[in-house]
């Protein structure tokens, strides 16, 4: 026990280093600097209080919607119907998606451009939408997976006299409120964070408190400021991370027996497919809106790739994809090693894991202004940045496939006489590599749709993707606007074939 402590604690330094460099250090100076300088001032200032006011209303307001969608489109799944599979994965696909493709798809449908002739930009409505659209899929799946553990309670219910309806709304709600204030506590932290839908959906009078601090930090270089705002983002997103790791022990306890799920008529399973697909289709009508557009202008599939008055789309997916594949030549080691430390006995460092995960891009970029002025320009920020927002997405892909590994197999190894390094090769690595794959590939997909650091710490020539579509968003006019639906159709499609590698490696394992 004591030889394997010691070398989870070897495992676990590189990746003490890398967080003290590139969480630890920059997040204590924005707290040192907005405790001295801008806390109080910036408290007392109307505008940010009610841009606090209103980030706190969007979280809760985003969480509650994504709770009351998930409650009935969970039970609709307890049945077996035509396409129940498709819609369950679908559900997911939003929340790869980078906030510029969701954003685009917005005004492509209901933007002052939009499909409908209904212009709901700048209005909180659309912003809401976007949420739900979102993290439906993050209440929804673990609903879906606990519901049929409520069997023997729901048909206990049943044998009392209670309908269906009724049996669920009086025994498998109470019983699925850990999970549902659980998922709702992760939708409030996405919402309350969100930085790339309000920026482009909002307008002025629904910035959250994300966008205010980019809002101080490039327009006045206000760095006292944005550091207070950003101190005011930590305490929130503390609070309710806390709470989401309490939620995290009480879920569902003491129900077993998970099954399959419950056969239905064909002609309610028809029905019941036709309801399901109409509402998955309303929900997610910006992104079908979004290609439809993107066939309106064939022209702006030619010009968008060396059009002199922007940065070129083909140097954008250039640099898209090589910072991407740098940035993944740091998340595997560090993703790995984590995950590993974890595993072989480090338990005190699973909690750190989290934190990149709370810390919003934005906050990242400014600690980095702070800290590491010499380094201002430089790509390996960037890179940094990017490695730190992305592999706690392939250590909690890859942890649980440790966890998992049969404890038999690699006891006999050992009897065997193999040393670590080939129970490694020959037993350990082919058993977790469908999971580190599809880690990767959830990690890969978020480096590429990457926005808030990047815009922080941009320079011309490293225009992305996504730089080049809010670039485009910016200027007036139809061109501009069709340039910017491709690339976000471009992008969609490169996080599309990523999600389908995560699936694939999901079902491999």
């Amino acid at each position: 026990m004591a030889k394997a402590s010691r070398a989870a604690s070897w495992l676990a330094l590189p990746v003490l280093v890398f967080l003290a460099l590139a969480l630890l250090y920059p997040l204590g100076r924005i707290v040192a600097l907005g405790l001295t300088e801008g806390f109080i001032a910036t408290l007392g200032d109307p505008y940010y209080r009610s841009r606090l006011l209103w980030s706190l209303a969007y979280g809760l307001g985003s969480s509650l919607l994504c709770i009351g969608m998930a409650l009935p489109l969970a039970y609709a799944f307890r049945y077996r119907f035509p396409g129940r599979d498709f819609w369950l994965a679908f559900s997911v696909v939003p929340f790869v998606l980078p906030t510029l493709v969701v954003a685009m798809g917005f005004l492509s449908l209901v933007g002052p451009r939009g499909l409908l002739g209904i212009n709901l930009y700048d209005t909180p409505w659309i912003l809401f939408w976007a949420s739900l659209l979102y993290n439906l899929g993050l209440v929804l799946r673990p609903l879906v997976a606990l519901l049929p553990m409520l069997s023997t309670p729901l048909q206990a219910a049943r044998t009392l006299g209670a309908s269906p309806i009724r049996a669920y709304l009086r025994v498998g709600i109470p019983l699925l409120t850990p999970a549902l204030l659980s998922g709702g506590s992760l939708v409030f932290l996405f919402s309350f964070t969100s930085f790339g839908v309000p920026l482009l959906l909002g307008g002025p009078g629904w910035a959250t408190l994300e966008v205010a601090t980019y809002q101080a930090l490039a327009q006045r270089l206000a760095f006292p400021e944005a550091s207070a705002l950003v101190l005011m983002q930590l305490v929130v997103t503390g609070l309710v991370l806390w709470l989401y790791l309490r939620l995290q022990t009480g879920w569902v306890v003491g129900l077993e027996g998970a099954e399959a799920p419950l056969p239905l008529m064909r002609g309610r399973a028809l029905a019941l497919a036709i309801g399901v697909a109409g509402v998955f289709l309303l929900l997610y009508s910006p992104l079908l809106a979004l290609v439809w557009r993107a066939l309106e202008r064939p022209g702006a599939w030619l010009s968008v790739w060396r059009n002199p008055d922007f940065t070129p789309g083909l140097l954008a997916l250039q640099n898209t994809l090589a910072f991407a594949g740098v940035a993944l030549l740091g998340v595997l080691p560090v993703g790995f090693l984590y995950a590993y430390a974890v595993w072989r006995g480090a338990r005190w460092l699973d909690g750190l894991g989290l934190l990149p995960l709370m810390v919003s891009p934005v906050a990242l970029g400014l600690g980095y202004l702070l800290v590491y002025p010499g380094l201002r320009g430089s790509i390996w920020l960037l890179i940094g940045a990017y490695i730190l927002l992305s592999y706690p997405l392939l250590t909690r892909t890859l942890l649980p496939a440790l966890q998992g590994l049969p404890q038999g197999v690699l006891e006999a190894a050992r009897v065997l006489g193999a040393s670590p390094w080939r129970r490694f090769i020959g037993v350990e690595w082919p058993l977790v590599r469908p999971s580190t794959t599809a880690g990767l590939a959830l990690a890969l997909a978020a480096i590429l749709g990457e926005f808030g650091a990047t815009l922080t710490l941009q320079r011309p020539e490293w225009a992305t993707l996504s730089l080049a579509i809010y670039e485009r968003l910016g200027r007036p006019g139809a061109t501009p606007f069709y340039e910017a639906v491709v690339l976000a159709v471009a992008l969609m499609a490169l996080c599309t074939v990523l999600l389908l590698g995560l699936q694939k490696g999901t079902w491999e394992r």
